[in-house]
């Protein structure tokens, strides 16, 4: 009898570390599935999040590219507005283009369709910046054309007589177009408008008058 409690002792002690065993290993099949399921719904999340991102951005891209021609001032007033969403549509680009690289590195259907939909999106951004450089540069064109283009000289809408001399300064001497009457000619000096119109005269030379005509520049003979 006492050399059989050793052994049932044992036995005892055997059986416990196999249950014991058969838990941890169960246990810890359980901790994988659990982790495996969580990876997978984190991994779905993040697809259709960023399929949600991307097909927004894309909505946005296809209302830019639906728009007609505009004026150069529409384009002007517009064009800074337009280059915010493409700068937030290559950033949107970038980081769905690094999502998709974390996401999964075996290639699925639904990878394959996200990472062709992203580099679609990244191509349509580049073509926009391209567009917008070229109308950009058209219109700075245009613009150094018309500031280069001389200005139409246009007759003034009054008479003028000619310079005069008064206390060591020079005026110009005018009057109502046609007019005849002295009574009706006055003097003017650099600074003045001539009364009744939007002429303000801006410098007096040897036999010339400088005007300013809302903005635009244009040049009196004075007879002397």
């Amino acid at each position: 009898m006492k050399s059989s409690r050793p052994t049932r002792t044992t036995a005892i002690l055997s059986l416990c570390s196999a249950i014991l065993a058969a838990l941890l290993l169960y246990e810890h099949q359980q901790i994988v599935l659990l982790s495996e399921r969580l990876t997978t719904s984190a991994n779905n999340e993040s697809i259709n999040e960023l399929l949600v991102k991307v097909r927004e951005i894309d909505d946005r891209l296809g209302r830019i590219d639906d728009k007609k021609p505009v004026s150069d001032e529409d384009f002007r007033a517009g064009q800074q507005a337009l280059s915010n969403r493409i700068d937030a549509a290559q950033r949107a680009a970038e980081q769905a283009s690094e999502v998709a690289q974390d996401i999964s590195s075996t290639p699925t259907a639904e990878w394959l369709s996200l990472k062709a939909e992203v580099e679609s999106l990244s191509a349509r951004v580049h073509d926009l910046i391209r567009v917008q450089t070229k109308q950009q540069s058209k219109l700075n064109d245009a613009a150094n054309k018309v500031s280069s283009a001389p200005a139409k000289q246009q007759d003034p809408p009054f008479t003028v007589v000619g310079i005069e001399y008064r206390g060591g300064e020079r005026f110009l001497s005018v009057g109502p177009l046609d007019s005849t009457r002295l009574s009706q000619l006055y003097l003017i000096q650099p600074g003045d408008t001539v009364a009744g119109t939007s002429w303000r005269l801006k410098a007096l030379e040897n036999n010339s008058a400088r005007f300013d005509v809302a903005g635009t520049p244009q040049v009196v003979t004075v007879e002397r």
